[in-house]
């Protein structure tokens, strides 16, 4: 080891509160670099997971593809593992007690797609060979005991037909249909499963499961293939290929297991990520740099003497430049491994606290989060922390190489200045006093240890700011999702008559535990409506970006849901908005309640049309068999209102809800095709209650036989805990981001400013000795802090409202909603960098007010 290294070495034992300064704020930029990243990787992990659970471990799947032209895909060099599905049709299910769902409907899967393909099995095991099959826990209550684990089961199978089309799942029952049966067969049931999410209350067929074989499959067998792909970031350029060379067959993507892995074509999405991105990682940066390059720049400044003296004796400038860089390779040698395990550690006890509240939430399938500790993200960290610091020692080392000895040895280019740029106001004078005047005259001789510590805290501010916008944001978003529900029990019968169920709704209604009610029932129609009619949101944001196209009229199609809420609510909402019921009784010339306000997937709110009352609006069905005409509907708007029933849904883009009586939804229904009176009986009573779990228990007892496919209760005060206990994750995971962004601040500004009046104890011993009392220095240094606060909070507090608002217009991509500042974080910010700056300068300037001032006039900064 040369000379030059030992007394770099000797120089940071000798400075130890400044080595350990810097050393930590190293440790804080690569803990929250390493953290930020870690935290990112497994919470995306979490959600790959939860996806693959309840969407399928696969990115593409082609539909209707003949078994010989599956090849194409399953061979492809792009494709890791394929999956292979077939739906084989309709079973008549006579011992069924849902007269909704009168069959079963027969899956088969390969062996993959068993692994690969959400089946949540409740017991038993899975389908090893043909013969087998996987039947929904409804089927087995509804079969009684023919149904167990091991028993046989007959199906006599075939296709579901209508008024001489094929019907499938998505296709209530009707009528008019019959089962064409193709081939009987019979399977052992070796499991029972949940009920699958493609499986609504609506679809007429229970979901039942067998193995498919593919030794017995024949080229012209139609089956449909999903696969992974082993580079997802082209999936979109390969999978059209495939479909083209398997014939031209029809596909889709797994967009929500993509969305995750960070590959949509969503542009809006990407937007918001991408800017979201940017901003985080450049204040990262920023703030990273600026701790460090200004521990660094001031461990130059306050050595610049010992520089002068080695260039004096020899030292070349190389050779000064090598023992800076050394100082830095030393201090990064100690401060990155640390930051990196402190990083991985600290976020680990987060994952284990946030577990404890995921429990039960809506990752509910024995997924936790998981840390997950990237080779690339460690180093990554290390590349980014070794740039910073090199960043940061760089042009201090350029700097101190340069200087002239004499210079050095003088100290005189630290101040460089003319008589009259110290010159000050009288006002200052007047207002501060001599020592106020003394303190901005100490501010302008030297300012570039001025502008370092403003520089120190301007981006503090800017960093605290911006990532307190950043939380705000990300909580408005979320509360978004779920502020517009104000019930807290959905209930849905699923059987029976209308009349039937309507008794049944009425009998929950008189239970002592509900407060309010709706009972909730909608018709699908649409309108031609002229542009004028349309609102401002919605033609500036769809019909005038032509993402809608224009009929050959001028008009535009837009959808209309006719909504019945049942007599109470109806006479509760008509009353609230001071409106006439009987106006809207009248069934030979309706009548409706235009709601004018919508809600897209909790992130835009709008004003979906510019209707007024008396305008007349021609509704058609939307639902149309191909033989007889759809059924044409007109109603007068009878008033406009932005506020919503009880437990009316929004709607889509282009869309409305028309809020009507029950009598006049009655006469409507009347004049619908047998298909769409079917939909329009499809029923669900929102509750208002206190009590949800007692009242559950109550509805169930009413009618104990019922099966979870007859009678479907989701206790929505559930939903939103569950809602709470993530977002309380979300909040510790922003809250220590924003604690830590404010620790790295804390940090700059105590190491620069405690330097800064310790280079200054020449200065303040000759202020001292030409008479300035005890009294005054306090006075003065109070000062000087009222001016490095100002200015900074001058500059800082505009970037960061405008870093907000660069935010909010990332967010606004995908949400729309009010910009706020976070006013709250901002005067919080004021204060705290009036406290942090007063209590540094007072701790750093304590130990010079019990110093000898001669001996502070003789001794050197080390």
């Amino acid at each position: 080891m040369n000379v030059l290294k030992k007394l770099t070495l000797q120089n940071l034992r000798f400075n130890k509160k400044r080595t350990i300064v810097t050393i930590i704020g190293i440790i804080l930029s690569g803990a929250m670099i390493c953290g930020v990243a870690t935290i990112a990787a497994s919470f995306q992990d979490l959600l790959i997971q939860n996806t693959i659970v309840t969407d399928g471990n696969y990115h593409a799947s082609f539909y209707n593809v003949a078994y010989g032209d599956s090849k194409y895909i399953t061979n492809n060099v792009s494709t890791i593992h394929s999956i292979l599905s077939k739906g084989l049709g309709y079973s008549s299910f006579q011992q069924s007690n849902n007269e909704n769902k009168p069959y079963i409907y027969l899956y088969a899967y390969s062996e993959t797609a068993f692994n690969n393909l959400p089946i949540n099995l409740k017991e038993g095991r899975l389908p090893e060979k043909k013969g087998e099959i996987l039947i929904t826990e409804d089927i087995a209550s509804s079969g009684g005991p023919a149904y167990k684990i091991g028993e046989t089961i007959s199906l006599a199978i075939g296709n579901r037909k209508g008024n001489g089309r094929f019907l499938y799942q998505d296709t209530p029952l009707t009528e008019a249909e019959e089962i064409d049966v193709i081939f009987n067969e019979e399977f052992i049931v070796t499991g029972i499963i949940y009920r699958p999410r493609n499986e609504y209350y609506s679809t007429p067929g229970f979901t039942a499961v067998s193995y498919l074989d593919e030794d017995l499959l024949d080229n012209e067998d139609i089956v449909n293939v999903s696969i992974l792909v082993k580079n997802p970031k082209k999936i979109f350029e390969i999978v059209p290929k495939m479909a083209a060379d398997a014939g031209d067959v029809s596909f889709s993507y797994n967009n929500e297991l993509l969305k995750w892995m960070g590959i949509t074509q969503n542009k809006a999405f990407n937007n918001m990520f991408n800017t979201i991105s940017l901003i985080i990682i450049t204040l990262v940066v920023i703030g990273s740099v600026a701790v460090i390059y200004n521990a660094f720049a001031i461990s130059v400044s306050e050595r610049k003497k010992q520089f002068g003296m080695l260039s004096s004796v020899g030292a070349t400038s190389n050779q000064i430049r090598k023992m800076i860089f050394y100082e830095g390779a030393i201090l990064g040698l100690i401060g990155i491994p640390i930051g990196i395990i402190s990083g991985i550690i600290g976020i680990g006890i987060t994952l284990k606290i946030v577990n404890k509240l995921l429990i039960n939430s809506m990752f509910n399938h024995d997924i936790v989060l998981r840390l997950i500790v990237s080779p690339y993200v460690i180093l990554t960290t290390v590349l980014f922390m070794t740039i910073t610091i090199f960043m940061s020692v760089y042009i201090p080392a350029k700097r101190a190489s340069k200087i002239s000895p004499v210079e050095a040895i003088r100290l005189n280019t630290d101040i460089k200045i003319k008589g009259k740029k110290l010159r000050t106001s009288k006002l200052t004078r007047y207002l501060f006093g001599i020592e106020g005047e003394l303190a901005l005259k100490n501010l302008k001789r030297n300012r570039r240890r001025y502008r370092a510590t403003v520089f120190s805290l301007f981006i503090s501010i800017v960093l605290f700011v911006s990532f307190s916008s950043f939380m705000k944001y990300g909580f408005i978003t979320s509360n978004m999702y779920y502020g517009g529900i104000h019930y807290d029990v959905m209930v849905t019968k699923n059987e029976n008559t209308i009349e039937e169920k309507m008794e049944f709704y009425q009998n929950i209604a008189e239970l002592n535990d509900v407060e309010r009610y709706s009972i909730l029932r909608r018709i699908h129609t649409s309108t031609k409506t002229p542009y004028s009619q349309l609102s401002s949101f919605v033609q500036k944001h769809i019909v005038d970006n032509e993402s809608y196209s224009m009929n050959e009229d001028g008009s535009y199609n837009h959808e209309i849901y006719i909504v019945a809420v049942g007599e109470e609510e109806f006479q509760r909402f008509a009353a609230e908005n001071q409106l006439d019921i009987s106006v809207f009784k009248d069934t030979k010339e309706p009548k409706g309640i235009l709601i004018n306000k919508n809600i897209i997937a909790g992130r835009i709110e709008y004003n979906p049309m510019n209707i007024k009352t008396g305008v007349n609006l021609y509704l058609k069905d939307n639902y149309e068999d191909g033989i007889n005409p759809p059924a044409n509907i007109a109603i007068n708007i009878g008033a406009v209102t932005d506020n919503i029933p009880l437990g009316v849904p929004y709607t889509f883009y282009m869309a409305a809800n028309l809020l009507v009586s029950d009598e006049v939804f009655d006469s409507i229904k009347a004049l619908l095709h047998e298909e769409s009176k079917v939909m329009a009986d499809n029923t669900n009573m929102l509750i208002q209650t206190n009590n949800s779990e007692d009242i559950i228990k109550e509805i169930k007892a009413l009618n104990p036989n019922d099966t979870e496919s007859s009678l479907s209760i989701r206790d929505i005060t559930l939903m939103k805990a569950e809602m709470k206990r993530i977002m309380t994750s979300i909040a510790i995971f922003l809250y220590g981001f924003v604690s830590l962004i404010t620790l790295i601040g804390v940090t700059n500004i105590f190491n620069t400013i405690s330097t800064n009046v310790a280079l200054r104890r020449r200065e303040f011993a000759m202020l001292k000795s030409v008479g300035l009392t005890p009294r005054g220095f306090n006075k003065m240094i109070n000062y000087e802090s009222i001016f490095y606060g100002l200015k900074s909070l001058l500059y800082g507090l505009p970037v960061g409202a405008l870093i907000s608002m660069w935010m909010y217009n990332a967010f606004d991509n995908i949400f729309d909603f009010r910009f706020v500042l976070p006013w709250r974080e901002m005067i919080i910010c004021i204060f705290g960098v009036f406290i942090i700056v007063f209590m540094t300068m007072m701790h750093s300037s304590a130990k010079l007010k019990k110093e000898n001032i001669i001996d502070a006039l003789r001794e050197e900064n080390l």
